[in-house]
């Protein structure tokens, strides 16, 4: 993937998401460069500068006068917003973690500074954007499963489920309702962010189960717990059902032309040495290949953010927006009213989007 300029962010965050975007730019140096990090005083500063070798600073002019094309704004859920607030007013364009605010007067009041600054307001949305789940929505956008009309999401929480939910039904179109609830069972913990465990404590699982009735027939099942990101015992999976297959994680099951049926997987190609996923063949032919150089190791949230900061840059350069506003928009609201549902048991209509 070729830039004619380097992108230049910056990254306001010290956290375990904004070191993906630090670790972009220390993995591909010929595409990115990280102007500057903003922390919170001088000693974290200076702590950070050492540990990461990147410029760092405690102070928003002094970021902001290193000519940054965007800054991501990557802070807790709470203060995320404010942040991007205060960027935009700056003038600066804003790549947001997700989500962009956690109520709905928030949320307006960003779209509000959005359009009144006339910045590149964009979310860092990345799962749609692994390798697997490209190769699977090239599968699916191919026409091979027929029309799709229900999809199964147990991969991921909140505002990333439902954005995987439209990568894969498409677009909504109008008002949708959502039936949810939670259940709450005793689970082993088996690791967490910080690594494995192995002590055998007792820990909660809760999960929500959820439908979402777009009303035109299509329909999305989201089944999530937060430990599934981390458990040795708990595994994530989806499930996308057409007029002429489905798709089962890796596994496709489909009719031909003549109408026999066919059962395929999806074939990855990875690096000897690194491990990076160069490419993703599926019945023969190619469905993905990695924009980014194989011989750097790279996770798979390692390409997807890469390909965020690529899609950004070209935003900001007078391209096509990496996430349209209204999206991202629309997820986080919709994740206000799934976590509602699911606590009340309730079943809400959606009637408007933000």
């Amino acid at each position: 993937m070729n830039v004619k300029e380097k992108i230049r962010f910056a990254v306001v965050g010290n956290g375990w998401r904004a070191l993906f975007f630090v670790r972009a730019a220390k993995n591909l140096p010929a595409l990115f460069e990280l102007t500057g990090v903003l922390l919170r005083s001088r000693e974290k500063a200076e702590a950070f500068a050492a540990e990461y070798g990147v410029p760092t600073f405690y102070e928003m002019d002094a970021l902001l006068e290193t000519k940054p094309e965007f800054v991501v704004s990557c802070q807790t859920k709470k203060a995320i917003s404010d942040m991007t607030l205060a960027l935009m007013e700056r003038g600066m364009n804003v790549l947001s973690e997700t989500p962009y605010a956690i109520d709905e007067d928030t949320l307006e009041a960003l779209m509000k500074k959005q359009a009144e600054k006339g910045v590149v307001l964009d979310l860092a949305e990345q799962y749609f954007l692994y390798p697997t789940h490209q190769a699977r929505r090239a599968v699916v956008n191919s026409g091979v499963l027929g029309e799709v009309q229900n999809v199964w999401m147990n991969m991921m929480h909140d505002y990333h489920g439902i954005s995987m939910l439209r990568a894969y039904l498409g677009e909504e179109s109008g008002p949708v309702t959502i039936r949810a609830r939670m259940l709450e069972n005793p689970i082993v913990v088996t690791g967490s962010r910080a690594g494995y465990h192995t002590d055998g404590e007792m820990g909660a699982e809760n999960r929500t189960l959820a439908q979402f009735d777009y009303g035109d027939g299509r329909s999305g099942l989201y089944d999530f717990s937060g430990t599934q990101y981390h458990s040795a015992i708990r595994s994530n999976h989806m499930r996308v059902l057409g007029t002429r297959g489905e798709m089962f994680d890796d596994e496709v099951r489909y009719l031909r032309e003549d109408n026999r049926p066919a059962v395929a997987r999806l074939v990855y190609h990875r690096d000897e040495i690194t491990g990076t996923v160069r490419a993703i063949d599926f019945d023969g032919r190619r469905v993905y290949e990695n924009p980014f150089p194989a011989d750097v190791a790279m996770t798979e949230d390692d390409i997807a953010v890469s390909t965020v900061l690529m899609r950004m840059g070209r935003a900001v350069r007078g391209g096509e927006r990496h996430y349209p506003l209204d999206w991202g928009m629309r997820d986080s609201y919709m994740a206000i009213l799934l976590t509602r549902a699911a606590h009340e048991g309730a079943e809400i209509a959606a009637e408007r989007y933000l």
